[in-house]
């Protein structure tokens, strides 16, 4: 399985609560001539597991790498709470140096807000997580939730913004036997063409499936979708169409009944590259549905992958 980080959307916003006096004096900075929030392109990342059990409870850290002189934070975490459910959240933690948990409260049912902060003034630099957050798994196998988080702002002791890309995860109820991976190419070149393969492995008694595959129209664009494999068996493409400009829907199907096992691709996907050296774009796979000869669905993890123009040397 590709080890390449799997891209989630991310995104950034205003502040309150209990670090109301950093926020303001930072408001009041940014409107001054000349006083101007550090640009250190920080990146915070939801990090869960990939698969947790029905009945169970897991960990979700609030990542974040190689911040510089941190003293608070806020963000709101959001989950289907017919799946997850936040128990709890603890202290963060960044080179050995604990960030407090200065307030945390359900929003609503399927949102926390969570406020960490140092005492005024002090900073710590380096990596770690902003705080643990603790769930139980209240949904059935093959159920599904994303962790999205929003809300969120970065500040360093002198109530400066730090600007941050913000990351979303995913948790699967399991136990999850087969995963479908998005299998592109590392690199591509301008102007060219390349195909991707939607793989699978250990499959067992497939019959057919559906997703959606989402692509940055201004670096790639799709072309065609033709048949998939599975141990030399074709799997038929149904339908394919474009959702919108960024994304297409394929549909690949069995006859009625009939069954595969096995490992190989559900679909190959051909692209055209239409950007430039060093653009890149994350192919999103969504909405997968795996069902088998008896049309009972067959749980699964989907994963997706990127791809980036330009030679491998560049």
């Amino acid at each position: 399985m590709s080890e390449r980080k799997r891209d989630k959307k991310g995104r950034s916003v205003l502040a309150s609560g209990v670090v109301i006096c950093i926020v303001i004096a930072t408001i009041c900075s940014l409107a001054i001539p000349g006083s101007v929030a550090k640009q250190t392109g920080d990146t915070v990342t939801v990090n869960a597991p990939e698969v947790v059990n029905a009945g169970k409870t897991f960990n979700v850290t609030i990542d974040v790498a190689n911040i510089t002189d941190f003293n608070s934070a806020q963000f709101d975490l959001a989950f289907d709470s017919s799946v997850v459910n936040v128990t709890g959240v603890a202290d963060g933690s960044l080179n050995g140096a604990t960030i407090p948990v200065s307030t945390w409260e359900h929003v609503d049912a399927d949102t926390v807000k969570v406020l960490v902060s140092m005492p005024i003034g002090e900073g710590v630099s380096g990596s770690g997580y902003l705080a643990k957050v603790r769930f139980d798994v209240v949904g059935k196998t093959g159920n599904r939730s994303e962790l999205n988080i929003s809300g969120g702002l970065l500040v360093d002791k002198e109530a400066e913004v730090i600007p941050a890309l913000w990351i979303d995860d995913e948790v699967v109820i399991g136990p999850v036997s087969v995963m479908v991976e998005v299998n592109a190419p590392e690199r591509v070149k301008t102007g060219e063409t390349f195909d991707v393969t939607i793989d699978v492995a250990n499959i067992t008694e497939f019959n057919s499936a559906q997703f959606d595959l989402a692509f940055d129209s201004s670096v790639v664009n799709v072309t065609g979708v033709a048949d998939g494999s599975l141990d030399g068996v074709t799997i038929p493409v149904s339908t394919w169409e474009f959702v919108d400009a960024d994304t297409v829907r394929v549909l690949v199907s069995m006859p009625i009944g009939e069954g595969v096992s096995g490992s190989g691709y559900l679909a190959k996907v051909s692209f055209e590259v239409v950007g430039e050296t060093e653009d890149r774009s994350v192919l999103d796979i969504s909405k997968g549905l795996l069902a088998n000869k008896d049309a009972a669905e067959i749980v699964a993890l989907w994963i997706d992958d990127e791809v980036v123009i330009g030679d491998s040397s560049a």
